[in-house]
This record gives C-alpha cells, sequence and structure tokens, in this order.
C-alpha cells in the first residue's frame, strides 16, 4: 500500500490554478483529479505494458460518451504528447478524471478516432482506471503459458499484430490467416494451371524473429517443380504462385498451416511458427495441351 500523508493527498486532489473545479494543473492544459488511490507501489516504465479502462467524453457529457475501452497498452506510446505527465501519476489501482487538450490526445494508441468538430485547443475529459502493470518479462511468461495452452490462437493474433504493424495494404486470402502483397508487371498474365513447370526464387523468414530459415540463396540458384505435384513445397508457396503471375514478385505471410505446420524443423523452428516469405515467379513452362 502506498502510504501518503493525509496533507500531501488533501494538496494533490485540490484544485492548484486549475479553472476547473477540483482539478489540479500538472501541466500546460492538462489537469487531473484522484478519484481512488490504489495499492500500487510504482508507475509503468516504458518498457511495461498496462491494463487501462478508458472513457472519453467532451466537457459536460456522459463519461464514455464518445470512446470506451478496456485493453493492454504498451506504456511507451501512451506516454506520447500530454500523456506523459498523465501516465507518471498512475500507478496500479488507480482512477483519475483527467481534463486535456483533445490535440494532445494519443487517439491512435488509444485506439479512437479524433473527435469530430474537436481542435486542437479543445479540452476533453477522460476517465482512466489502471487494472494492472505488467513487466516484459511477465508478459513472456504469460505469452509463454497462451502459446502452449492455444497455440492456433497465439498464432492467429501475432499475425493479426504484424499486418496492423506494418501498415502496408495487406490482402487476406480469403478466409485463412495467409496475407500477401504482389508488385511488378506480368509477363505472361495467365494463371499458372496444373502440370506447369513453374520456377522461382524465395527467402522465408520466422515472422516472430526474422531469422531466415528457407531461402534458394542458399543453393546459389532458384527452385523449379511442376505444379501441383505433392510434397514439393510448402502449401504457401503454392497458393503463392497460384495468386502471382510470370515475372511478379509478391510477400506473404504463410500461418503454420500453410508454412512448416505443427512439426516444425526439429532444432531450428518451433511448432506452430508463422513465416513471412518473399517470393518471385521467375519462370512459367506451360504443359503442352492435349493434341498438340
Amino acid at each position: 500500500m502506498r502510504l501518503l500523508v493525509p496533507a500531501i493527498l488533501a494538496v494533490f486532489l485540490v484544485a492548484c490554478g486549475s479553472p476547473y473545479a477540483g482539478f489540479t494543473e500538472v501541466d500546460g492544459d492538462v489537469h487531473v483529479h484522484l478519484h481512488k488511490l490504489g495499492d500500487g507501489e510504482r508507475v509503468a516504465a516504458d518498457s511495461d505494458s498496462v491494463h487501462l479502462r478508458v472513457r472519453v467524453a467532451r466537457l459536460g457529457q456522459e463519461p464514455g460518451s464518445q470512446f470506451s475501452t478496456q485493453r493492454m497498452y504498451a506504456a511507451y506510446q501512451l506516454r506520447r504528447t500530454g500523456f506523459q505527465v498523465v501516465m507518471d501519476r498512475l500507478h496500479v489501482g488507480d482512477s483519475m478524471s483527467v481534463i486535456i487538450a483533445a490535440g494532445r490526445v494519443p487517439w491512435s494508441v488509444l485506439g479512437a478516432a479524433p473527435l469530430s468538430n474537436e481542435q486542437d485547443t479543445g479540452m476533453v475529459r477522460l476517465e482512466l482506471s489502471v487494472l494492472e502493470i505488467i513487466t516484459p518479462e511477465q508478459m513472456r511468461e504469460r505469452e509463454a503459458r497462451y502459446r502452449q495452452a492455444d497455440p492456433g490462437g497465439f498464432e492467429r493474433r501475432l499475425i493479426t499484430a504484424w499486418v496492423q504493424r506494418d501498415d502496408r495494404p495487406w490482402t487476406r486470402w480469403g478466409t485463412s490467416d495467409l496475407h500477401y502483397l504482389i508488385t511488378g508487371s506480368a509477363v505472361d498474365t495467365n494463371a499458372v494451371r496444373p502440370g506447369d513447370q513453374v520456377t522461382v526464387s524465395y527467402k522465408g523468414l520466422v515472422l516472430e524473429d526474422g531469422r531466415v530459415i528457407d531461402s534458394t540463396d542458399k543453393n546459389g540458384s532458384t527452385f523449379s517443380w511442376t505444379y501441383g505435384d505433392p510434397d514439393q513445397v510448402v502449401k504457401g508457396l503454392e497458393v503463392a504462385v497460384r495468386l502471382m503471375r510470370e515475372g511478379q514478385s509478391g510477400e506473404f505471410i504463410f500461418p503454420s498451416a500453410y508454412a512448416f505446420g505443427a512439426r516444425g524443423v526439429p532444432g531450428i523452428l518451433d511448432p506452430w511458427s508463422a513465416m513471412r516469405y518473399t517470393v518471385k515467379l521467375e519462370r512459367v513452362q506451360r504443359k503442352p495441351h492435349a493434341g498438340k
């Protein structure tokens, strides 16, 4: 339990130069009012994650009328702009009201769109409650347990987070977790068909840590196989060739079901590992049609 002398706590709760009753101005255009004192001993470090309940409203409106959520955030992202002074005052269990200039709220980090018709000098009110502060070590332990208990769910969450962070126009292949980006001009606009001889160059990286574990560069040459023949390449490369045209390149995220599956590669790759492949369809040798 944090021990605070009553007089000190009273000073914190009484307005000090703030035009908002009951609030203390802690920085230009940032005013705070502590509702509940938690039992946490420390504030979140930049490397921590924070489980936060957030409610946002314009001044005078009901709390949460504009935005409301409860989720985990990276502390370093919350510290952007005016939230630095706010995060420096929040411990586990604390609940606080914050009146702040709208332009200093990290809207995209919170997962909310900026309030419409709100100028940078307009003020909004946030209700914040810190439910938990998690260190990187604790997060890794939780992720390890989650990965073991639900490897498919862990993999889907990993892929979704990676695509969102990358901020490029990825396309999802059907309802699968396979995503792709295709670039370059096609030499031949016809799709590859079963029986065609295809030649590709590629590099396969582990999505989680970027290690290269599969590459045609290792052999110093391209790789060829008959499209449609079973067990020649990982399933994701079959899909990649189907989506591209001769001469095109692509970048692909393969969930483990389209890569090395539940077995992985012993001694090299863990089971249930998503992969990121860069692929170029170098050549297509068409299978002769019947009668020709």
